[in-house]
């Protein structure tokens, strides 16, 4: 029996699956590490069922510090498995969606990011530059340009700049503001809105250049920022003729094969 371990590692939980490839063995949820003590967390969750080592992992996850962060990381897996595969958290959130066929996933959270698979497997992303330079659209954009912007953080009484600049964790801190930057209706709020519905169907645009795709395009959301349902509406208006789709499995059952 192969046995396969998916990782999905976010800012927030560190979820395993554990298969044979064909139905999940076990499943477990854990805090979040950083991606450096990862496998130390999934050595503690491998011994709790009695594993030293798997045949396959496959993690994907945030904040892996780029190739050089997701090569470092493979290497560390080294002992838990001698095929280990790292990626970044939006391949696995796209074959969750899509398996291994044809689609776009459009990723609105504290980033920004488009990534899309062709009919002939070919893949091309845009965006996921980071907050120094891009994620347009994004939960961070909107904290950020909202903060800047005198009149509008006078209605929504937002943190100044320069206290979001200085919080323990400037990036998670502006984020944070988007929800109530969405929720708000005055025309100020609104327009901002609107950028960022320009910015993200502008992400899912760019991705699909140049790619075959099965028409109407098959299309999933994913992230935080999608909860608010203008904000899809506004997406979805400026996007056209799309089909959207759900995700099939969660991200660490995809991960690991199912």
């Amino acid at each position: 029996m192969t046995t396969r371990l998916g990782v999905d590692l976010g800012a927030t939980w560190l979820r395993a699956c554990l298969s044979n490839g064909k139905s999940a063995l076990w499943t477990e949820r854990v805090h979040a590490t950083a991606w450096r003590d990862a496998p130390a967390a999934l050595k503690r969750l491998l011994k709790k069922h009695a594993l030293r080592r798997v045949d396959e992992i496959t993690l994907g996850g945030t904040r892996l510090g780029g190739k050089e962060g997701r090569a470092a990381l493979t290497k560390l897996l080294k002992p838990l498995s001698a095929r280990a595969k790292v990626v970044p958290d939006f391949e696995i959130a796209h074959r969750a969606a899509f398996g291994a066929g044809p689609g776009v996933l459009l990723v609105a959270s504290t980033g920004s990011i488009a990534f899309a698979r062709g009919t002939d497997g070919k893949a091309r992303r845009a965006g996921g530059l980071g907050p120094l330079l891009g994620d347009e659209g994004s939960g961070f954009w909107l904290g950020k340009t909202a903060s800047r912007d005198a009149a509008l953080r006078r209605e929504l009484r937002l943190p100044a700049p320069l206290d979001l600049a200085h919080a323990q964790d400037p990036v998670r801190a502006t984020a944070a503001l988007a929800p109530k930057i969405l929720r708000a209706r005055s025309a100020r709020a609104r327009k901002l809105q609107e950028d960022a519905a320009d910015h993200l169907a502008a992400l899912a645009a760019e991705a699909v250049n140049d790619l075959v795709l099965p028409r109407p395009i098959p299309l999933a959301l994913h992230g935080s920022l999608f909860k608010n349902a203008a904000l899809r509406k506004a997406v979805l208006r400026r996007l056209g003729r799309v089909v959207l789709v759900a995700p099939r499995v969660t991200a660490e059952r995809a991960a690991a094969g199912l």
